[in-house]
């Protein structure tokens, strides 16, 4: 019979072993497993005529079948069964080297690099097409704490020399090679991180303790691009992340400033005022961007303009990012529930509500035919969000997944991962036509 451990390929480096799940081979491995077992099920049968012999011999060989099986399916962190109700296939599964104690933090994936990052700051780089792990280096000091990594368009000496990865730490910037990890360079900076930094070609972009949006230089380190976002205030600080599309960064501020920038030079399209701060990081989606407020509105301005298209208001301070799909926009409103407004209704100044429910536990993470998915890390649940109507659609468990999320490898697609250092990219199994992921809310 063959045993499990037969049907993991191990893929070994001087450094550590990783563990890579090859889909295709698992699966060759069951199908074979099993019918070695069904076949011994038969001839046991045969010989024994037909006594009880016979049957017990079936039944042992039928147990094995199923303890083997469910020895392969635990080494998943979403089996195939779950990734199928996600719409996905399971394209590859590693596994990272953790030392004794330590476990995975975060995860950043891309079209160039699946990285994989450790509570003292190893990170592991996977190839996104195979799953094949290229190398584990130190990316910062371990007391650094690690807001963002991830790879970004290099002019190197050599052609090989095209991207490298810059990781944007509390207090250092670090540039590390992409070949190997290396250390290439720190930086400090002279606007510090109060946001998760938003990549954006070779920028990361981030707002301040100090109320600016700044620009990361990922290949020099320098930050000396920035805009105040709410100058009237006292430069109060933006703790919402900025967000970013359409060559636009719309940036809030935690007294009520907005502003909208050039996402390339950092130049001025507007600004307004809110009545109270902003603490969810605003969406963009089709020339529109949507800002949650303190002050009890969801609003909607126009991307180009700032001009005010409608503002929705409710019972009570919004503290969570809207989430636009389709033809609508989600805001999670306390006291009222998950509620559907039409992004770009006409002659409605006070928003148009589709449906209300009752509230959906977690954050958006994507849309899967025509339903949002909302991703609950405390009850480790997927659960499904009909568009046109807020019909729970359905739930699937995830228990071994730490956090899931939408693929920037391939729309449609996702990369979950978990704690003990297992990472899983989930490939659509009809890729939407449309190349562009949905609008998902920055953290």
């Amino acid at each position: 019979m063959t045993s499990t451990s037969s049907m993991i390929q191990r893929a070994s480096s001087a450094s550590a072993t990783t563990l890579s799940l090859r889909i295709s081979s698992l699966a060759a491995h069951a199908v074979a497993a099993s019918t070695v077992l069904v076949g011994a099920m038969a001839a046991t049968a045969t010989a024994a005529d037909g006594t009880q012999t016979a049957d017990n011999g079936a039944a042992a060989a039928k147990a094995r079948v199923a303890a083997d099986v469910a020895k392969v399916l635990e080494q998943y962190i979403v089996a195939p069964q779950a990734a199928s109700e996600l719409g996905c296939r399971v394209k590859w599964q590693a596994t990272v080297p953790l030392a004794a104690g330590q476990t995975v933090k975060m995860v950043s994936s891309s079209p160039t690099a699946v990285l994989a990052l450790d509570g003292r700051n190893q990170a592991s780089l996977i190839r996104p097409e195979t799953g094949d792990r290229a190398w584990t280096a130190s990316a910062a000091d371990p007391i650094d704490h690690v807001l963002a990594l991830g790879v970004f368009p290099y002019v190197g000496r050599s052609e090989s020399d095209n991207m490298r990865i810059g990781v944007v730490a509390d207090t250092v910037y670090y540039t590390i090679g992409f070949d190997g990890g290396a250390t290439l360079g720190r930086t400090r900076y002279h606007h510090v991180p109060n946001t998760t930094p938003q990549m954006f070609s070779r920028w990361f972009i981030y707002g301040t303790r100090s109320g600016q949006v700044s620009w990361l230089d990922c290949a020099t380190g320098s930050d000396l691009k920035c805009h105040t976002v709410d100058a009237l205030h006292g430069k109060a600080p933006v703790i919402a992340a900025p967000a970013i599309g359409e060559d636009t960064v719309v940036g809030a501020s935690s007294a009520g400033g907005v502003v909208s920038l050039d996402a390339k030079t950092g130049g001025l399209n507007w600004t307004k005022e809110l009545l109270a701060g902003v603490s969810a990081s605003p969406t963009i989606s089709k020339g529109v961007v949507f800002i949650a407020s303190e002050d009890q509105y969801l609003y909607a301005f126009d991307l180009r303009t700032g001009a005010t298209l409608w503002k929705y208001f409710t019972q009570t301070a919004l503290r969570s990012s809207p989430f636009a799909a389709g033809d609508v926009v989600l805001q999670d409103v306390p006291g009222e529930g998950l509620v559907a407004l039409t992004q770009n209704p006409e002659a409605q100044p006070g928003g148009e509500v589709r449906w209300r429910r009752a509230h959906v536990a977690g954050s958006p993470i994507g849309v899967l035919d025509g339903a949002a998915m909302f991703w609950c890390p405390v009850g480790h649940v997927v659960t499904l969000v009909d568009l046109k109507k807020g019909d729970i659609v359905r739930t699937v468990s995830l228990p071994s997944v730490t956090s899931i999320e939408a693929d920037t490898i391939e729309a449609g697609g996702f990369v979950a991962w978990s704690a003990d250092g297992r990472v899983e990219r989930l490939a659509p199994m009809n890729p939407p036509a449309a190349a562009a992921a949905p609008a998902v809310a920055t953290k």
